[in-house]
């Protein structure tokens, strides 16, 4: 994959945090294309009809029952093999997506310019392949990815004048500053708060990097309200709202920008959710779910807005008050608080900002663990603790009692079940979105691996990000495209209708005939199971 360049900062100023110094460095990405045209499609769809399945999956109909045929004429031709004409690469340096030019050992190179440190090594700093600041439009600090204050300070002070230069010259706020290709840094002013997020990572694109700028704003907003925020700065916009955050919000900061740059620790599902907009699913059988769905109903309280069933940052089960409802986005950070929260088995009880619900006030949200899952109850009266104990006593129990225990093992063997095994071998990783829905399903990903997860980060923002060619049809099939990229081990495919977007990384050996059966068996299988996948609030 395309490597990105480093950052070199001589010094405290403008044009030397914006420079940027190339690394002269082979490229092993090839240049994004699109897929297939109609001269040899039928080739294509025979092969997928008569050819011998790569799985279980009854193939016979897949291209007619998605109009392969219909949408991919006047696209480019997609080779009968996709492996890369430059062979596959022998530099085992760390990440084959990132450049390695000191020839650091793994850990090293992850130390150095990935991992948040906060020490006053300008060396470091100005290594470091990301960064993200949180000031006060005073240029007080707030919070910084990298570096001490005696560090930082001075970058936040150019920033300050920088975006102030804007709104008095030009009377608009900053958006971003692009310098060269290798450097880019994006804005967003939420006075009396302005966060930056300045990038080396070339396949970071201005509205990706805005969501996150939004993940990171809305999770003061959560902590905090955007009540309390104007509260402490009316009394002067030098405040320093350090002063009310505390260890655990710097250290969830810190998690939050690894997550939604590098998918780690453990966030490459975290970091979908922000790239494609959408929450994810689980896989659970619609009779267990629906049934799990009748327990949770049972118990029911004026005080209870919103039931939540998670299995990690995942939910399984929502039952909302009808008047009510909570975005994506504030159920992502939700399920992100609550599992930085919940160490312990105690009950916790806490009150929370959801932004998207209302930012200037708070809900009050007790959890309850429950084996592998949470048990989350919410509600708008801050007394109700007492009684939100006693409806998560008498879910717990009616469950474990379901059945006699049958009920409640199958529900967790279903949720122990990995997609992964269902799946053709041949696909590292996909992606299947359900568009009406706004939900996403994804294979597991082995979260012990550095390199997966960042190739896997990559692959799938350049493979959004890719442009290839539209064909507008009939007021029944809308509209269909197509695109793949391909890398030096492994290639990615992404097919997309008026219904659904479908991403896949396969290994590099596979042929274009049996990168689409594969592709065409997954779909049709995420359609087949589609009342298992997602969920339906209740």
């Amino acid at each position: 994959m395309e490597q990105p360049h480093f950052l070199k900062v001589a010094s405290k100023s403008a044009a030397s945090l914006l420079s940027t110094t190339s690394v002269p460095h082979p490229s092993s990405t090839t240049e994004a294309t699109t897929a297939i045209n109609y001269e040899n499609v039928n080739s294509e769809i025979q092969s997928i009809r008569n050819g011998s399945p790569l799985t279980q999956f009854d193939n016979s109909s897949i291209a007619s029952e998605l109009h392969l045929s219909e949408y991919i004429e006047d696209l480019p031709f997609l080779p009968a093999n996709l492996r890369n004409a430059q062979g596959s690469s022998d530099d085992r340096s760390y990440f084959s997506t990132f450049k390695n030019p000191l020839g650091l050992s793994e850990e090293q190179y992850f130390r150095q310019y990935i991992l948040p440190s906060k020490t006053n090594d300008n060396k470091q700093f100005h290594s470091k392949l990301k960064h993200f600041f949180i000031f006060s439009t005073a240029g007080k600090p707030i919070y910084s990815m990298n570096g001490s204050d005696d560090v930082v300070i001075g970058y936040m002070g150019i920033l300050t004048t920088i975006l102030s230069t804007f709104q008095e010259d030009l009377h608009k706020d900053l958006s971003s500053i692009k310098v060269g290709d290798e450097v880019r840094a994006v804005a967003l002013n939420r006075g009396p708060i302005v966060l930056f997020a300045i990038t080396k990572l070339t396949h970071e694109t201005d509205s990706l990097l805005k969501s996150q700028l939004h993940l990171l704003y809305s999770y003061l907003l959560s902590i905090l309200s955007k009540s309390a925020i104007d509260k402490h700065f009316n009394n002067g916009l030098n405040y320093d709202l350090r002063r009310i955050l505390n260890a655990l919000d710097f250290a969830n900061l810190d998690e939050l920008c690894m997550k939604i740059t590098y998918g780690l620790p453990n966030g490459l599902d975290f970091y979908l959710g922000l790239l494609f907009s959408c929450r994810q699913s689980i896989k659970v059988r619609y009779t267990l779910r629906t049934k799990m769905n009748r327990i949770l109903k049972t118990y029911k309280d004026d005080d209870l807005l919103f039931t939540i069933l998670a299995k990690s940052n995942v939910v399984t089960n929502l039952i909302r008050n009808k008047a009510h409802d909570l975005s994506d986005k504030d159920l992502r950070l939700l399920l992100f608080i609550v599992k930085s929260m919940k160490n312990k088995e105690e009950d916790l009880w806490m009150p929370l900002c959801m932004p998207e619900f209302n930012s200037r006030g708070f809900l009050y949200v007790f959890v309850r663990t429950w084996g592998q899952k949470s048990l989350i109850l919410i509600s708008g009266n801050k007394n109700s603790f007492y009684k939100l104990k006693e409806v998560a006593n008498g879910i717990i129990l009616t469950a474990e009692r379901a059945q006699n225990g049958e009920f409640l093992n199958n529900f967790r063997q279903e949720l122990q079940t990995p997609i992964s095994s269902q799946i053709p071998f041949a696909v590292k990783h996909f992606v299947y979105v359900n568009k009406s829905l706004n939900q996403f399903i994804c294979s597991e990903t082995p979260y012990n691996n550095r390199d997966i997860v960042l190739q896997l980060i990559e692959a799938y923002t350049q493979l959004k990000n890719n442009k290839s060619n539209i064909q507008v049809q009939d007021a029944s099939t809308k509209y269909k495209k197509l695109s793949y990229m391909k890398w030096e081990s492994a290639t990615g495919f992404m097919i997309t209708d008026d219904s659904y977007t479908f991403y896949c990384v396969v290994n590099d050996d596979l042929d274009s005939r049996k990168l689409i059966d594969t592709s065409l068996s997954v779909i049709k299988w995420c359609k087949k199971n589609q009342s298992r996948l997602f969920l339906t609030t209740g």
